[in-house]
C-alpha cells in the first residue's frame, strides 16, 4: 500500500508536474492518477524513477510511501 497522501505531498512540493512523471514512468497520465489513488501498484522500476525524481533518498522515506514494497 502506498502513503498517497504524502506522496502527494512530495509532488506537489517538487513541483514536478504529473504530466512529467507519468513521462519519465513510461505510463499514462491516467494510469499513474490511478496509481496514486491506490486502485494500482507501482512496478519496482516505478518506485525507483519517482525516488530519483523527488529526490527521495533515504531508505525511511521509501519505506513509509511505499511501506508494501
Amino acid at each position: 500500500m502506498v502513503d498517497t497522501q504524502y506522496l502527494e505531498e512530495l509532488i506537489s512540493s517538487s513541483g514536478l508536474k504529473k504530466t512529467y512523471l507519468a513521462e519519465k514512468l513510461g505510463i499514462s497520465i491516467q494510469t499513474l492518477r490511478n496509481k496514486l489513488k491506490g486502485n494500482s501498484d507501482f512496478t519496482m522500476r516505478e518506485v525507483n524513477v519517482l525516488c530519483l525524481e523527488l529526490n527521495i533518498t533515504k531508505f525511511s522515506d521509501k519505506e513509509k510511501i511505499f511501506n508494501k514494497m
